[in-house]
């Protein structure tokens, strides 16, 4: 058993968990705040079971990611698995049997604690190695990223 890779970064954002959950929870708005995301797309549905794919850069590689929505609560929880993942159109690496992120908010008075998290399992022992090092390093930086952007977007509205 190779173990799950998990990556889990919090912040507190200056706005109400509501202010939040409305850009978080909004597929659109992804691009205002989720550095992963250039520009994601709700292809079918609604809350839980609804389709997402979300495009963006992965080093210098055009990336897209197939998303389903298995969690959502309004308005402290939305999750998503990975259904399929490319870069430059083709198949990705797989490195992961499974993938899944889940954004929760905490509402402290006026201001909100954000947690993002993603949990992968390994496909095998030296696939989990490569991600709890090179990848998870760089996962670090883009989450933290988002909490920043996610922070300012909440104060501009």
């Amino acid at each position: 058993m190779s173990g799950v890779v998990e990556v889990l970064r919090s912040a507190q954002v200056p706005a109400s968990v509501e202010q939040v959950w409305a850009i978080v929870s909004d597929a659109g708005r992804a691009p205002d705040w989720f550095s992963f995301s250039e520009r994601t797309e709700v292809l079918s549905g609604d809350g839980v079971g609804q389709l997402r794919r979300q495009h963006g850069l992965w080093g210098n590689r055009r990336s897209e990611i197939d998303q389903e929505v298995v969690a959502f609560e309004a308005p402290v929880l939305i999750g998503w698995v990975h259904k399929a993942e490319r870069l430059d159109g083709k198949a990705a690496p797989t490195l992961a049997k499974a993938t899944r992120f889940t954004i929760e908010l905490q509402p402290d008075g006026e201001r909100t604690t954000v947690s993002l998290r993603t949990v992968q399992e390994p496909v095998d022992l030296l696939r989990g190695f490569l991600m709890r090092t090179a990848w998870t390093r760089e996962i670090k930086r883009r989450m933290d990223e988002s909490l920043a952007r996610l922070a300012r977007a909440a104060v501009s509205g």
